[in-house]
């Protein structure tokens, strides 16, 4: 490959640039010839941060803006946070790679150093995903859940401005912005199931863009692509989106491909969790499948409440 100039798409967030910085040093030990240049890009999801994301839409409040930047070729290649990434994507685009994945799991950062086991009766937790609050209801439903919006550093700072307990946030994001020491608990998938992709980083590029599809096929990590692969048929299956509290979490083990579903009414009353496997190159079997028993469980009767509800 001949020098080049890459120009990098990337939301503007502290946390955001640290992933696609690293991406950059990855591919900068592979491919040092090329310059490699950060174009930073606000979404809808980071400019209205006083609604609610399932009051503000459902497909690609993270992405939209920087997947107009790649199909406008005003960008070379975009960095994603997976679970950002809807399932329904430009036709134009793709998945380049999926990268190792950091930590999957949520985690807790309580104001007293307590887990979700000993805080007290009628703590607050602030968080703003409903995957993460029906799950919390479920477990404890003396929980008062507090929405909360920004990026990881206002979310942290939401605890002593709104007198919170405890706020509940992404392991990986934790782990990758260097604040490991301020998590008091991992929080188990037998109490929160994770976002599909949470923890892994997807590098979009243009279908037609050989030269690209090249350069970032390195950074493929083949196990975590078809574990994500699994747990965004599910996704898909289930016609899931910020609106509705699901999570999906796969992982490989061997030749199998091992995943564990949720799906939930946002009180946390009703809650369907499923673990299943499959052989790891049947991911998309493994994932409708699980969609499936979910939708016939009680499923069909959550997602039609939820729609009721918009």
């Amino acid at each position: 490959m001949g020098e080049r100039i890459i120009k990098v798409g990337s939301r503007a967030s502290a946390l955001a640039l640290i992933q696609t910085r690293w991406v950059i040093d990855q591919l900068k030990d592979k491919f040092p010839q090329h310059t490699y240049e950060i174009t930073e890009i606000k979404t809808m999801g980071d400019k209205i941060l006083d609604k609610a994301l399932n009051k503000i839409g459902d497909k690609g409040l993270f992405v939209k803006e920087i997947e107009a930047a790649l199909v406008g070729e005003d960008i070379d290649f975009a960095v994603h946070s997976m679970k950002d990434v809807p399932t329904e994507m430009v036709e134009k685009l793709t998945i380049g790679a999926i990268t190792h994945r950091e930590d999957p799991r949520d985690v807790l950062i309580s104001r007293e150093g307590l887990s979700l086991q000993k805080l007290p009766r009628g703590a607050k937790l602030g968080t703003s995903s409903l995957r993460r609050a029906s799950q919390l209801l479920a477990f404890r439903p003396d929980f008062i859940i507090e929405p909360i919006r920004g990026n990881v550093a206002t979310r942290v700072g939401k605890m002593e401005e709104l007198g919170l307990d405890g706020v509940i946030l992404a392991a990986a994001g934790i782990i990758r912005l260097g604040w490991a020491y301020k998590i008091t608990e991992y929080i188990s998938d037998r109490i929160c199931v994770p976002a599909v992709g949470q923890g892994a980083l997807g590098i979009q590029i243009r279908k037609n863009d050989a030269f690209m599809k090249d350069l970032v096929d390195l950074l493929n990590n083949e196990d975590v692509e078809l574990a994500v692969k699994a747990e965004r048929t599910f996704m898909r299956e289930l016609k899931g989106g910020c609106h509705i509290p699901f999570g999906a979490y796969a992982y490989i083990d061997e030749d199998k491909l091992i995943m564990k579903t949720v799906l939930a009414s946002p009180d946390g009353n009703k809650i369907i969790t499923l673990s299943d496997e499959d052989e790891k190159k049947q991911w998309e079997r493994l994932g409708r499948k699980m969609a499936e028993v979910t939708l016939n469980r009680g499923g069909k009767e959550i997602l039609k409440q939820l729609r009721i509800g918009d």
